[in-house]
């Protein structure tokens, strides 16, 4: 694939703040950008804002800290996945991405903060020693669509290769992983990869790797030394749910349950203030009920039956694979699981809370 092709087709313009114009990475991603206008300011405030679109590319040293917690939901269950916010937005396209409710400066953003944030995450590691701990850059964008023009993966990949006790993952649906193929140590890295049936990603992921080729990429990941993750977010009720699913979950056959680090699971949801955002979707159509978080979700009954049937067909296939439900609540984990995360062996680490305390900047 010719990157830079790519990438001139996605942006217009680029803005660069000047404290970090000089850095080798920014240096090297402008020239597979060559013909794009380039301007340096002192800060993000400084973009005029004709430019505050998705047609422009913004690169930063940020002032505050991109090492952060999710952010969980009030009255449901957290896996306690820590972040970094590498990469803020996205240009896929998915019709349900709920960082539409979130992400308030629209240019798509770059933040160039390795060394501080690889220290902050080393930080948490001596204040939890023994603990597994599980970081990705995935939260606030995907953390591979613009990393072939900023090799950023590769800095933190390097950085926690060393440290067994990190699981560094980056979350994806698309196939840009060549450029991460030769890195030498690998450590615990893990490639997720996000799953939907094919009439799913091809109506309401338009940008969006077609699930065939993420699974190509899946398995090309593995060949080269990482671990894999697959992620149902969201599970999606159309009328020929189970049949789509059910196809996706024969592909993942094939795949060795050893090279598999995790798998989650969440059925679409979405706050109040993303439903305009959206349109007029035919999911939206559906039954939901408003929950404790704020957050609307298929009935209670409906989530379980989807969870369940997916789950178990998990557990059959990959009985030694962690799976979880993501942002549920105690309840739906019983239905499920039969008991909550704190009591399944295998999903204990993952939910166990890391002891750090985050500053502002």
């Amino acid at each position: 694939m010719n990157y830079s092709t790519f990438y001139k087709n996605l942006f217009s313009r680029i803005f660069c703040t000047q404290e970090i114009s000089e850095h080798p990475l920014v240096v090297s991603a402008l020239k597979k950008m060559e013909g794009i206008p380039v301007s340096i300011i002192n800060a993000r405030e400084d973009l005029p804002p004709e430019y505050r679109n998705q047609r422009t590319l913004f690169i930063q040293k940020p002032k505050g800290n991109i090492v952060g917690r999710c952010p969980g939901s009030r009255g449901h269950l957290c896996c306690n996945y820590l972040t970094i916010n590498a990469y803020e937005g996205c240009t896929l396209g998915c019709t349900y991405c709920i960082m539409k409710s979130y992400l308030n400066f629209s240019p798509i953003t770059v933040n160039i903060d390795i060394e501080k944030s690889v220290e902050q995450v080393l930080k948490i590691r001596e204040n939890n020693p023994g603990q597994i701990i599980r970081i990705g850059t995935g939260e606030t964008g995907d953390s591979l669509l613009y990393d072939p023009l900023f090799d950023l993966s590769r800095q933190y990949v390097e950085a926690f290769s060393g440290i067994p006790e990190i699981y560094f993952e980056l979350k994806t649906k698309t196939d840009f992983i060549d450029h991460l193929v030769g890195i030498k140590n690998k450590g615990n890295a893990v490639i997720g990869f996000s799953l939907n049936p094919d009439r799913l990603a091809l109506e309401e992921e338009k940008f969006a790797a077609p699930p065939a080729a993420r699974f190509a990429a899946a398995e090309k990941a593995i060949n080269s030394g990482y671990k894999i993750a697959f992620h149902f977010d969201p599970i999606i009720r159309c009328k020929d749910w189970r049949e789509g699913y059910s196809r996706v979950l024969d592909a993942m056959e094939v795949f060795p349950e050893g090279k598999i680090a995790w798998i989650s699971l969440g059925t679409f949801r979405y706050p109040p203030v993303l439903k305009d955002k959206m349109g007029k979707r035919w999911y939206l159509y559906d039954e939901f009920v408003p929950c404790r978080d704020g957050k609307f979700r298929y009935l209670q009954k409906i989530r379980t039956g989807m969870y369940g049937m997916v789950k178990n067909r998990l557990k059959k296939m990959f009985p030694k694979v962690p799976v979880y439900l993501c942002m549920e609540s105690p309840a739906v984990w019983q239905k499920v699981f039969g008991k909550n995360p704190g009591k399944i062996n295998d999903l204990c680490v993952i939910f166990k809370p890391v002891g750090y305390h985050f500053e502002n900047s």
